[in-house]
């Protein structure tokens, strides 16, 4: 008598309906995996198409369009891999749904399917949900933000304004690749509840499923990560600013590095600092309401780890907002007080993208007309920087150029600039202990090697180039030298207007001065959306994931009397309370950071801050994690319909 293998409880139909009916009976769940899945679908293939089109062999050798295309190049590269390392993002949210589909996992083992044939469903359903989303995301979004990174991209001079988007054929391509891709690396990233779904009994079946969770998240191994990170990773950098002898724009450039190990830092340690920074938030809730405000704030006490986890997302959003947007503003509040304080000059005359100045230029009567010759200068080693790059340097008559600028000089005189000498910024002088009529060997910009005699140092280098050259000796040593900018003194209006060429007056051009480097902020606020958004979709998923396991509070309030708004107002509260917290946490990192920076470069005693983009992401923090907390907690609900949900 041979023996029947019994059948397998789900068929591929049965697991389709299964999914279908997990979408319909709790669509909160899947939401937040399938909008992270649908945004980085949008995004990656927007990437992918631009790629593409800055990446066409037709552009000519040291052409405006082939340098705008490596810049293209560079920052979308760096997108990418923003986007696909926040992709992980939605493995946590996979990870919280697969956690409290455990019931349903505990019914399916009573009845007989195998740990592997689970695994499998759920790592299919996870695949399901991925592509799906990835599809609609790619279909609705993709082509649509290419299109708007385009735009965007030429008009800051970043993009080949003559290179188009990819066709038809490369579009569907892209989007098929990404679609599978996204799938890949959401059940890549959603494999350890992939694999703990497998590990549920039968026996999970007689568990409460409301027990309340352990009171922190605190763990021995957490805390000595978090102390290992602080002092390995953030002392050092604060040790570095605060007391070793670095010029003044190293300093600088150690403070937002600061920033991004202090952020993930307190984010280690955050169960142990958060429940301090609680207390301030529940004394001014019982103030502001006396009932509703007393409940939320024994919510607060009672759930430390619940706060926590609202206040992790929100401390990532709004520091690395504030702290590198901040860095960035206050770099330009610096560069704009240079170029005021310096620029002595009635107009000034620059070149419009794709032309360049002349070397020479002939003024009209009552003018006076100084062209700064661009070139380059390598500086030696030092211990900071062992292979230096080229550095930014004009050439110029020193009789005329203290008349139209004021460099600030510290040591020295610029009037002793002539052959056989030069002149540097404080950042490259302290860098390398020069003093005025010391001997330094130089790499030109054509490559040769000369000895020159340090001039003067001068402070305002952020501004203006860092090192200033003899006109004659910029000339001899440069290639297809041209002016940079012509500086005029006199009758400015009487300048004449020639194609490819912006004349402005002094206040003018100061209006029209943009200080930040184009691609450069244009990267940083890339990074900004990026995480700060992944960072308040993981913010939004655990608000309305962390409500399902509160039922029972809800309808007990119910039930003693509480009312449907008063219910909502203290959901409400605990969820900007948590926000709060993280807010609170990501201002004092930021004050830490930018305060010591903006005194570094001198830019006054309070750093500078990126307001739109700072309310902005303010705003965004309150809205994900206020909106998916009222949505899924249903306060307004009657008071049966509450009772009805603690079964379910």
């Amino acid at each position: 008598m041979t023996s029947r293998k019994p059948p397998t409880p789900l068929g591929p139909t049965s697991t389709r309906r299964l999914f279908l009916s997990e979408i319909r009976a709790h669509p909160a769940r899947v939401a937040g995996a399938a909008l992270a899945c649908a945004v980085t679908a949008a995004g990656v293939g927007a990437c992918v198409l631009l790629l593409i089109g800055a990446s066409r062999p037709d552009f000519p050798e040291n052409s405006p369009a082939a340098a705008a295309a490596l810049d293209a190049r560079n920052v979308l590269s760096l997108l990418l891999s923003m986007l696909l390392m926040c992709a992980v993002v939605t493995g946590s949210t996979v990870s919280l749904w697969t956690g409290q589909r455990l019931g349903q996992f505990a019914v399916l083992r009573a009845l007989g399917v195998t740990a592997g044939h689970l695994r499998r469903m759920v790592a299919t359903d996870v695949a399901r949900l991925a592509v799906l989303s990835a599809a609609v995301g790619a279909a609705l979004g993709m082509v649509p933000l290419a299109r708007l990174g385009r735009g965007a991209l030429v008009e800051r001079e970043l993009f080949p304004a003559s290179a188009p988007l990819p066709g038809g054929d490369q579009i569907w391509a892209t989007g098929i690749g990404v679609c599978l891709a996204t799938g890949a690396v959401a059940v890549l990233a959603a494999l350890a509840s992939v694999l703990a779904a497998g590990r549920v009994s039968a026996m999970d079946l007689l568990k409460d499923p409301e027990l309340p969770a352990a009171p922190t998240a605190r763990s021995r191994a957490r805390l000595l990560t978090g102390l290992a990170m602080a002092g390995l990773l953030c002392l050092p950098l604060l040790f570095v600013m605060a007391f070793m002898n670095l010029p003044g724009t190293l300093r600088a450039a150690v403070a937002p590095g600061l920033a991004l190990m202090v952020i993930p830092t307190l984010a280690v340690l955050a169960p142990w600092a958060v429940p301090p920074l609680t207390w301030p938030v529940r004394v001014a809730l019982r103030v502001l309401d006396r009932r509703v405000g007393r409940i939320a704030a024994a919510g607060m006490r009672a759930a430390p780890a619940r706060t926590t986890a609202v206040a992790v997302p929100v401390l990532l959003a709004v520091g690395v907002a504030v702290c590198l947007l901040g860095a960035g503003a206050t770099m330009g509040q610096a560069i704009q007080r240079q170029t005021e304080d310096g620029l002595r000059a009635d107009g000034v005359v620059t070149a419009e993208p794709g032309s360049r100045l002349p070397v020479t230029a002939v003024s009209p009567a009552g003018v006076s007309a100084t062209p700064l010759i661009a070139t380059e200068v390598t500086p030696p080693p030092t211990g900071f920087d062992d292979r230096p790059g080229p550095a930014r340097a004009w050439g110029a008559d020193s009789s005329s150029l203290a008349k139209v600028l004021d460099l600030g000089v510290r040591q020295g005189r610029l009037a002793d600039l002539k052959e056989g000498t030069f002149a540097a910024g404080a950042t490259q002088a302290e860098g390398h202990h020069w003093k005025p009529g010391q001997r330094v060997r130089l790499a030109l910009a054509d490559g040769t090697a000369r000895t020159l005699t340090l001039a003067a140092v001068y402070e305002r280098d952020l501004a203006f180039p860092e090192f200033v050259l003899p006109r004659s000796t910029a000339l001899a040593h440069t290639a297809s030298p041209y002016a940079e900018q012509i500086l005029l003194t006199g009758a400015v209006a009487s300048w004449p207007a020639e194609d490819g060429r912006q004349v402005a007056s002094r206040a003018a051009y100061l209006d029209g001065l943009d200080p930040r480097d184009p691609a450069d902020d244009l990267a940083v606020r890339l990074i900004v959306a990026v995480v700060s958004g992944y960072a308040l979709l993981a913010a939004a998923n655990t608000c309305a994931l962390a409500q399902r396991d509160r039922h029972a509070q809800r309808a007990h309030l119910r039930a003693m009397g509480l009312g449907r708004f008063q219910l909502l107002r203290c959901v409400l509260y605990e969820a900007l309370g948590a926000a709060v917290v993280g807010i609170a946490l990501a201002a004092v990192t930021a004050l830490a950071c930018l305060v010591p920076l903006a005194a570094a470069l001198s830019a006054g005693a309070l750093p500078a801050f990126d307001v739109p983009w700072t309310v902005g992401v303010l705003v965004a923090s309150v809205a994900a994690v206020a909106a998916p907390s009222a949505m899924a907690s249903h306060p307004l609900s009657g008071i049966q319909r509450q009772f009805a949900r603690r079964t379910t």
